[in-house]
């Protein structure tokens, strides 16, 4: 659960960054078409997120997403699943 958290506090805070706003911007509401969220830092965060998680985000599923916590589970789906 603590990781979840963590990956919703990182998440949360690079869209925060490509938006120019503050994190509690994306805490008072979530949605991002009710921030500037166009094709410029929607492709900003994408590059963004997959870098601080070494993760490949499905395209498709990123462009679906329209809230912070959609973004959050898309990074934690996205993910490689640990081998035992």
């Amino acid at each position: 659960m603590d990781d979840k958290k963590n990956i919703a506090d990182r998440v949360r805070q690079i869209v925060a960054e490509v938006l120019d706003e503050p994190v509690s911007a994306m805490d008072a509401n979530p949605v991002l078409a009710a921030h500037e969220w166009d094709s410029r830092v929607s492709l900003e965060a994408l590059a963004q997120l997959e870098a601080a998680f070494v993760v490949t985000v499905d395209l498709r599923s990123f462009h679906a997403a329209r809230t912070v916590n959609d973004l959050v589970d898309l990074v934690i789906r996205s993910q490689p699943t640990p081998t035992r």
